[in-house]
């Protein structure tokens, strides 16, 4: 190659080069420019999202300053559980069973209705983060370490109990300062699968970590981020001590908690009162939305094993070793215990129908399902059906609790008791999960029992379910394998309690 050559190549590489930085100062600018564009616009549009916030929230605090929206209401009187002779275990004899046919008798479906909206509420608009709040605070929820930006929170004091106060203790609490505050909140009920029920809790642990318990701050605090979060709920104060209370609207009933009707609707103060009258304000937000009583998903906990529990058959040889995260166990105890608001069997559902944590499927399901490989489906069921019938002791909630109490199917495999229901709905799950076959909680007056759906034809008492087969299994007579009725229950009576697959 002579030098020409390379010259004239020298200088295309520089001619190159040169446009090229020509041509990649003019990207960057470009880029630049659009980055400043859309930030712009964005800036833009959260400064609209401000400003409707900020109507909304003066419009309500001018209601609470203005007091024509503040009046006493009634505290009725709770609703209980019904008491109902309980249906002690029976043993299986099977003698009496050796030549009886199989029963069919018709039953009733008890209705129950999904949520029409699974999402849970937001803000009003998207909450922006802003520069006027970095640092974090910790505090704890079920033994589970959270953190928040909840800038001077520790200081905040309302002033006094009457109107004008509270109304401005809810313009400084809605300012753009609290923000990071309340997006943070957002954020931990995503990162921590919190239900509606676990968020409201959230946020009590929250409050009274800034704000001291038992504290009005506290409550103040709490009810305007729940309320800020999309949710539905009043402000009330007790006529005699002046002391702030939070009204709840659920989607359902509940029970043992007095009701407090607003306007036509149905409000609940989960704490106790002995107050006969609160005063309540009664002014609506925008968008407002009941909490769901429903679990979707259990709350993602630190973990806090129990101790391990041997839990065995007397049949088919079944050794489970259970230790379930007490963090969570302490969330269940507090739940509180509600129904549709139709039909009071469908406290069950919600037990039922919440799926087991992650502890349960990672450490006692494959226990299980190592007992249940090369068996057919009848099998499968029947040796579960054992399980539950044989390694659990029996008693009833009154003598144990003091009242009536159904448990999810973690608490069963944690406390030393259990009654009909709460092995009914142990059994409900493990037959869906392991088996994947449907199941349906039955009622009897005093007794709960379940019945499966086979795909092949099994023997024994059944009931129908349109065209579908649901073959009694009743993990409360003992040793009975599927398809027996215990004594003195009669399907004529029964209901059907539909469960989710």
């Amino acid at each position: 190659m002579n030098i020409r050559t390379i010259l004239s190549l020298s200088l295309c590489l520089f001619s190159f080069s040169v446009v090229a930085q020509n041509n990649g100062g003019k990207f960057q600018q470009f880029r630049q420019k659009k980055q400043q564009k859309f930030q712009n616009f964005q800036k833009e549009k959260h400064n609209k999202f401000d400003e409707f916030r900020r109507k909304l929230n003066e419009d309500y605090a001018i209601s609470m300053e203005e007091g024509d929206k503040w009046d006493f209401f009634d505290v009725e009187p709770a609703e209980k559980r019904p008491i109902e002779k309980d249906v002690p275990p029976v043993i299986y004899d099977e003698q009496k069973h050796k030549n009886q046919q199989d029963r069919q008798q018709a039953i009733e479906v008890v209705p129950y209705e999904e949520p029409e909206s699974k999402s849970q509420p937001e803000p009003v608009v998207p909450i922006p983060e802003n520069d006027e709040a970095k640092g974090f605070s910790t505090f704890t929820c079920y033994g589970t370490k959270m953190q928040v930006r909840w800038a001077d929170l520790q200081s905040f004091k309302i002033g006094g109990n009457d109107d004008k106060a509270l109304a401005n203790a809810f313009r400084k609490l809605t300012n753009t300062k609290y923000n990071n505050l309340l997006s943070d909140c957002l954020q931990l009920r995503k990162k921590h699968n919190l239900c509606d029920w676990a968020y409201y809790k959230m946020l009590e642990a929250l409050s009274v970590a800034a704000c001291g318990k038992n504290t009005n701050e506290a409550t103040f605090v709490q009810g305007v981020l729940y309320q800020q979060s999309g949710y539905t709920m009043r402000f009330g104060r007790d006529k005699s001590s002046k002391k702030l209370s939070i009204l709840l609207k659920i989607n359902g009933i509940a029970y043992n908690v007095s009701p407090i009707v607003v306007g036509g609707k149905t409000f609940y103060v989960f704490k106790d009162t002995k107050e006969q009258q609160i005063k309540v304000c009664n002014m609506a937000y925008k968008d407002e939305r009941d909490m769901q009583m429903e679990i979707d998903k259990l709350p993602l906990l630190d973990s806090n094993c129990s101790d391990i529990r041997n839990i065995n058959s007397m049949s088919y040889n079944i050794k489970v070793k259970s230790a379930i995260n007490k963090n969570l166990l302490n969330f269940m105890k507090e739940y509180p215990r509600t129904y549709d608001g139709k039909n009071q069997l469908t406290h069950w559902v919600y037990y039922a129908n919440t799926p087991v944590s992650k502890e349960m499927q990672q450490q006692i399901y494959p226990q299980l399902k190592e007992r249940l490989q090369n068996v057919n489906e009848l099998t499968a069921v029947n040796m579960l059906l054992n399980w539950a019938q044989t390694g659990f002791e029996y008693e009833i909630d009154e003598k144990v609790w003091g009242y009536e109490r159904a448990f999810f199917a973690e608490e069963t495999l944690f406390y030393p008791f259990s009654d009909c229901e709460d092995r009914a709905i142990l059994f409900s799950h493990l037959v869906r999960d392991l088996v994947g076959l449907d199941v349906v909680l039955v009622y009897y007056p005093g007794h709960l029992a379940a019945a499966v759906c086979f795909n092949e034809d099994v023997k024994g008492d059944f009931l129908m379910l349109g065209k579908q087969k649901f073959v009694i299994a009743d993990p409360c007579y003992i040793r009975a394998r599927v398809g027996s009725t215990m004594p003195d229950m009669d399907n004529k009576i029964a209901k059907i309690i539909l469960c989710k697959r």
